[in-house]
């Protein structure tokens, strides 16, 4: 997903310098696109390069009654993108000056990129002002009090009213809950064991045992593992989910005696010659067992489907999210799970259930979201989305739509497809707000200079062309191995 993050500032800058300016940003290795392609047409007007730069000039001083056509520019790099706008105050356009970077998410130095781009712009400033008035000794208006970095303005990225609302009601210390997510996240980032149906089942069977005190909650030999191979049970040990263990047990009447870490911990309790305190018998000649005893993260990740949300929020963080505009609810008295993210100002609702997703269950989201104004609702089940549910779900978008358009509906089953539902979904609406970013610049262009960008990105980044290590990463919205290359 790409983001956006600029600045602005509050300095006009008149017509007749702003093709100085982008002259000063291209001595500094900053290459203009919207200028390099309009210098090459006038190379071809005038039949070579000698008349091309007194074209621009006399089109820069004689462009008539209409908006200056030298509004801005894009500066392309492999990983990212500069843009830079001129603005008059007229036409809904904001006046003065506004810089900013176009990058993939989860790229980590993109801001030191932008303030290193700010000052070069700041520089080109200074520079275009003190040779246009050295060489016409002449007073300029919007050019008199050179602009500074430190005068930049940052930009706070758009955030919509009902995922304010629904952050603001959230249960709990958020901050708490942000640092819990983040802990969770990373684990499940790595494992992602949850996501199988028969792991979430033992543990399950595991956690209701424990919880009704029986010792030997599961035996990892023979037939009793239900399902599980053994690289999956040691990997439920390995994230901490299971904790393996010796269980001894007196071999005439079966009750348990006591539990050991592990085999070795029993054969030195065994050359000890202890006896057994049911029976007399030498400890060695007793039963003993492993087994898996599950752990306090297991409690606490199937409590309440923690698990389930603690894994999409860890994917939305994948996908470009900031940590901060993921916020959860309690689950419902039915079981559904509430959480709502923000993407360029366009609120997401997700509804999860781990299990099927029933037309009984979609009757409630009629009454409570009836009049929410939701852009973008999402359906989640760990099982199936009944027919029937899925068709009112359907309904639920065309009548409850809020802006003069319905409500997208997104129906996922699966916790293995919601990355790929959500990256296309995210794609869509990061275009959209480029488009609405740039849109100064597309007369210059002739098209939308935001998709422009857009498809730029998705090209470059196309699996075909990198290695499968940046393509899984690409997937995410985030490249692989390093950040932004220095310009």
């Amino acid at each position: 997903m790409l983001r956006i993050e600029s600045r602005s500032l509050e300095q006009a800058v008149e017509t007749a310098l702003r093709v100085a300016v982008l002259e000063k940003l291209q001595e500094r290795g900053l290459i203009p696109l919207i200028r390099a392609a309009r210098h090459s047409l006038f190379e071809l007007a005038m039949i070579g390069s000698d008349g091309a730069k007194k074209l621009e000039q006399a089109l820069l001083l004689n462009s008539g009654p209409e908006l200056p056509y030298v509004r801005g520019d894009i500066f392309c790099f492999e990983d990212f993108a500069f843009f830079l706008i001129f603005g008059d105050g007229e036409r809904g356009d904001v006046g003065g000056v506004r810089a900013g970077i176009i990058h993939r998410a989860g790229v980590e130095d993109a801001a030191l990129h932008l303030d290193s781009f700010c000052r070069h712009v700041g520089d080109a400033l200074d520079a275009a002002c003190a040779t246009t008035q050295h060489n016409h000794d002449a007073h300029s208006g919007g050019s008199a009090s050179p602009p500074h970095a430190a005068s930049w303005l940052k930009h706070e990225p758009r955030v919509s009213d009902s995922f304010l609302r629904f952050a603001a009601a959230q249960d709990g210390d958020t901050s708490a809950a942000f640092a819990r997510g983040e802990m969770v996240a990373g684990w499940l980032r790595a494992v992602g064991m949850l996501e199988n149906l028969e792991a979430r089942r033992v543990l399950r069977r595991l956690a209701e045992a424990h919880r009704e005190g029986h010792g030997a909650s599961l035996s990892i030999a023979g037939d009793e593992r239900e399902g599980l191979s053994e690289s999956q049970l040691s990997k439920l040990a390995e994230v901490g989910l299971i904790r393996r263990e010796i269980l001894v047990s007196c071999r005439r009447d079966g009750r348990a005696l006591f539990r050991l870490p592990s085999p070795d911990a029993f054969s030195v309790l065994s050359a000890s010659h202890a006896m057994c305190s049911e029976c007399g018998s030498m400890l060695a000649d007793e039963k003993a067992e492993e087994i898996a005893v599950p752990t306090s993260l297991t409690s606490t990740l199937l409590q309440d489907g923690t698990w389930l949300t603690s894994h999409l929020r860890s994917i939305l963080v994948r996908l470009g999210i900031p940590e901060n505009q993921v916020a959860t609810h309690s689950i419902s008295d039915d079981g559904e799970l509430q959480m709502m993210t923000d993407v360029a100002g366009e609120p997401f609702l997700f509804l999860l259930r781990d299990g099927d997703w029933a037309l009984p269950h979609v009757r409630g989201v009629f009454g409570e979201y009836a009049g929410a104004d939701i852009a973008h609702l999402v359906i989640i089940a760990t099982g199936r989305i009944h027919d029937d549910a899925r068709q009112r779900l359907r309904e639920y978008g065309r009548r409850h739509g809020g802006r003069g358009r319905e409500t997208e509906v997104l129906l996922i089953e699966g916790m293995d497809a919601v990355a790929s539902g959500l990256s296309e979904a995210f794609a869509r609406i990061a275009e959209r707000a480029l488009a609405e970013e740039l849109w100064e610049l597309d007369p210059s262009l002739g098209f939308s200079a935001g998709r422009m960008l857009a498809a730029r990105f998705r090209l470059l980044w196309r699996p075909s062309n990198i290695s499968p290590d940046a393509a899984e990463a690409a997937a995410f919205g985030a490249p692989a191995g390093g950040g932004l290359r220095a310009f």
